[in-house]
């Protein structure tokens, strides 16, 4: 009997040799898989984000540009515009152009997503050793198990 218990536990290292690393292949698969998709998702509403400001700017804009084509069917409207943007005037006028200044600051969104990617990838790295740990925490009694069996 104390041979078959032996020949056993033999058959079952020999099984847990072979599936544990293929365990933890698989494992880290799934980690790598959902970490890559969590990165794609988190592109995507990024994206969206982008699509969606820029749409309602278009959208302002195109309304500005309506009106404005609505107050160029207006002679004096037309005459008050040409002289503004082409520089033309009515006798005895003299023309003076001061430029505006116009200082636009946009926000560094390439720093941003790259402390978002930092902190993702640091969150999918402690969840691998998490688990990492684990397996080793299992592997570990395992074989403190298989010792005092024998």
């Amino acid at each position: 009997m104390a041979k078959k218990k032996e020949e056993i536990s033999i058959q079952a290292r020999r099984r847990l040799f072979f599936v544990r690393p293929f365990c933890f292949v698989c494992i880290m698969l799934v980690l790598f898989t959902f970490v890559k998709y969590s990165i794609d998702l988190y592109h995507l509403n990024n994206e969206k984000k982008k699509k969606e400001a820029e749409y309602f700017e278009l959208q302002e804009e195109s309304e500005f540009l309506r009106n404005e084509v609505e107050k160029l069917h207006d002679p004096e409207e037309l005459a008050k515009y040409a002289r503004e943007k082409f520089l033309y005037s009515k006798d005895g006028e003299l023309i003076i152009k001061i430029e505006k200044e116009e200082k636009t600051e946009k926000p560094d969104i390439d720093k941003e997503k790259e402390e978002d990617m930092t902190i993702i990838f640091l969150c999918a790295t402690g969840f691998g050793l998490i688990i990492l740990y684990l397996i080793v925490k299992s592997i570990i009694n395992k074989r403190k198990k298989i010792v005092k069996l024998d």
